[in-house]
């Protein structure tokens, strides 16, 4: 089984596209949250995700949408969000508040766990590379844990539970202008990060036409 891992798309549909053929290649695609915020492609890639082979849980961004953000949220945080709940549709609303926050179970012949932050903290958790925190993932009774949030790849498969944080598709920090994932063939377990450019000119342009501050080129360009 050819799994696809994605994260962090961020309503930017430029970027999500350009890994299309990438995604069509895959049996499963995992999404690992964040659907929204950001950028204005909202029900653009959410209607694309709905209509493929998907396992997906929430993003803390798809969860200030549902619930409403923090009072010190940032400015670009916001934006996101209050331009999502103006143009979401009423079904794509329904679908993110079904997502679960974590799921468990078998793919491929493998236990994989999946969160956006981590399995302990789901919305709020940050597991960069060099946070000691991964060791506890050693714990966790799976084959294979996958996780977000931090726009970050991070790559562990000399010991169990494999990890696996593909990076960002709509705003990655690893690769500036690049939708970046992770493919997982179950059969041989071999890895491989892929990364695609796209025009960041028209989400820019876009976002700003909407309303966005000069913020919006932070990570983008």
């Amino acid at each position: 089984m050819l799994i696809a891992f994605i994260s962090d798309i961020h309503a930017n549909f430029e970027a999500l596209s350009s890994m299309k053929n990438d995604l069509s290649e895959a049996d499963l695609v995992v999404c690992l949250g964040d659907f929204i915020g950001y950028y204005c492609q909202v029900n653009e890639v959410i209607d694309y995700i709905r209509k493929l082979n998907c396992i997906c849980v929430l993003g803390n961004h798809d969860y200030f949408l549902l619930k409403g953000y923090p009072s010190n949220a940032l400015p670009a945080v916001k934006f996101g969000v209050d331009y999502a709940r103006a143009v979401i549709t009423t079904d794509n609303y329904k679908w993110l508040s079904t997502l679960p926050l974590s799921w468990g179970g078998f793919v491929g012949g493998l236990a994989l766990l999946i969160s956006h932050g981590s399995p302990w903290n789901p919305l709020n958790d940050y597991l960069y590379s060099d946070n000691p925190a991964l060791a506890s993932l050693d714990n966790f009774q799976y084959d294979l844990i996958a996780f977000g949030q931090t726009h970050r790849s991070h790559l562990r498969f000399d010991s169990k539970p494999y990890l696996l944080n593909p990076g960002s598709i709509g705003q990655s920090r690893d690769v500036t202008a690049n939708a970046c994932a992770v493919f997982l063939d179950t059969s041989t377990m071999k890895v491989n990060k892929v990364e695609q450019f796209y025009n960041v000119d028209d989400v820019v342009e876009m976002s700003l036409k909407h309303g966005a501050g000069e913020w919006i080129t932070k990570h983008l360009k």
